[in-house]
């Protein structure tokens, strides 16, 4: 049995300034041919979850590209047509297969494909027919399509976030294909969308809203016609017709019970709606908080420029906030400013430098800081996840230095990327554990690694394009009415 894998992914933030060309794909990891097994096999990623079914069930897997991008601006038409015909041509090149396995987001959006993700699976549908099941992981955060439904046999969404299960979720789709190859079941799928927009930070699955509404799937999960119920939170900032939450229930050729579960579901997570609201504290009492930390660290995380979201990773509002606070045993990730870089590359360890960070790349993330300070920390700026989430992955933020700022070390990157892992800071001579504070830029993948560590976690939330609250993005293409840019939306099922 032959079954392709591969992976394209991106989720798009349409209100970012900075494109995603072909080039962002290949700066975040392009993973080509023969070599994406031996780089990917033991890492939390979908990839390796797919590789972990064919070690199980004794099919062989044919690599083709696995590929993905630091969340951005929309999508060039040049990145996708190339990456797609790339794949399309490994697929065709293969010869005869039984299967596809696919690693999407589900939140992509292309300049000329606004449902990106719905365009990929449609092209590959069309390459290799009916007859050949494709299956397909998707983010929490998917804004799931009717197109995207319709041209997969099964999509199966992670169930946690920060998404430590991508692994787990592969290895089950890749469960699933053989079963479908074999003729054991025949998935039927049931899409419904809820007029619901909740941003992500409630939606961590540990508790709160997201953990009621995914124990109800688990418990729908246990019908024994039931193959998966997928539900997405979904991904505002992509501004398209389908952001929202979802509900997909796959049952075992039963289309009826399909819809009426995933109606049922769906109505039990729009009464969950204002549960997602809040969660993020006011700079005020993020001070009172620095006064009465006892061990620490206490944990700072700006929501308003969070590079998983598509921030430019610049803004230094939260440096800011620690320098005029006057505190101590600080540390804080990251600001991306090759210029400033540079400045500590020429100047060498343990030189001053005067600086003007951040605040370079367009005018929604607040002002540039001058600042003068002392190089600490020079490197490459490349280092391994630890995990939980992305355990194994190599990331890379370029050309980096740590800068002490008064009683606050900063690192500064040539690269945006969103400090979801400890070993940021012990890459750059930073023990976080030993921190009073650490500031982070983020959302909700930051817990995984911090709060096994933190005396307290606290959101806040500058200027920025990331956070959560909605009012500060100009929506075009989003369906409204929808909540909760419109409070008064209704849901009611559709008939026939």
């Amino acid at each position: 049995m032959r079954i392709i894998a591969a992976e394209l992914s991106h989720e798009t933030n349409r209100f970012s300034a900075v494109p995603t060309d072909l080039a962002a794909f290949e700066r975040s990891g392009v993973h080509r041919g023969k070599a994406m097994f031996p780089a990917l096999q033991n890492t939390a990623t979908p990839i390796a979850g797919f590789l972990d079914a064919a070690n199980e069930y004794d099919f062989d897997l044919i690599p083709t590209l696995a590929v993905w991008a630091t969340p951005s601006g929309m999508v060039t038409k040049e990145a996708l047509e190339t990456l797609l015909i790339e794949l399309l041509r490994g697929i065709a090149s293969a010869g005869k297969v039984d299967g596809i396995l696919l690693g999407l987001h589900g939140a992509m959006v292309a300049e000329h494909q606004p449902d990106a993700d719905g365009y990929i699976l449609r092209s590959i549908r069309e390459q290799v027919g009916k007859r050949v099941p494709i299956v397909a992981t998707l983010d929490l955060h998917a804004n799931i399509s009717q197109e995207m439904v319709d041209h997969a046999d099964l999509l199966i969404g992670f169930d946690t976030y920060p998404h430590i299960d991508q692994r787990e979720r592969a290895r089950e789709a890749g469960s699933a294909i053989i079963r479908i190859i074999n003729g054991e079941i025949t998935p039927s799928a049931s899409l419904v969308k809820p007029p619901m927009m909740p941003t992500s930070q409630n939606m961590a699955t540990t508790g709160g809203p997201m953990a009621a509404i995914l124990e109800r799937a688990f418990r729908i999960e246990e019908v024994p016609e039931v193959l998966n119920v997928t539900v997405a939170g979904g991904f505002p900032p992509a501004d398209v017709p389908e952001c929202g939450f979802s509900v997909i229930v796959t049952t075992d050729n039963d289309p009826a019970l399909a819809e009426t579960l995933s109606w049922d579901l769906a109505n039990f997570a729009w009464k969950q709606r204002d549960d997602f609201l809040g969660g993020v504290s006011t700079w005020d009492e993020a001070a009172a908080a620095l006064r009465s930390i006892e061990t620490g660290p206490l944990v700072l995380v700006d929501i308003g420029d969070n590079p998983w979201t598509g921030g430019p990773g610049d803004s230094v509002e939260l440096l800011r906030f620690l320098l005029k606070q006057q505190v101590r045993s600080a540390a804080v990730a990251l600001v991306k400013d090759p210029e400033s870089v540079e400045v500590c590359r020429q100047a060498g360890v343990g030189s001053p430098v005067e600086l003007t960070l951040g605040g370079k790349i367009d005018e929604l993330h607040g002002r540039s800081l001058e600042a003068s300070g002392y190089v600490q920390t020079l490197s490459d700026g490349k280092y391994v996840n630890r995990g939980p989430m992305h355990a194994g992955v190599q990331v890379d933020l370029g050309p980096s230095a740590v800068v002490r700022i008064d009683g606050v070390q900063v690192l500064i990157s040539e690269r945006a990327e969103t400090p979801i892992d400890l070993n940021i800071f012990r890459r750059h001579g930073i023990e976080p554990t030993e921190m009073r504070i650490l500031g982070i830029k983020g959302k909700g993948h930051f817990r995984a690694s911090y709060e096994p560590i933190a005396e307290r976690v606290m959101l806040v939330e500058g200027p920025g394009i990331t956070g959560a609250d909605l009012s500060r993005l100009t929506f075009s293409h989003v369906r409204r009415p929808i909540w909760p840019l419109d409070p008064d939306a209704t849901f009611e099922r559709e008939i026939g």
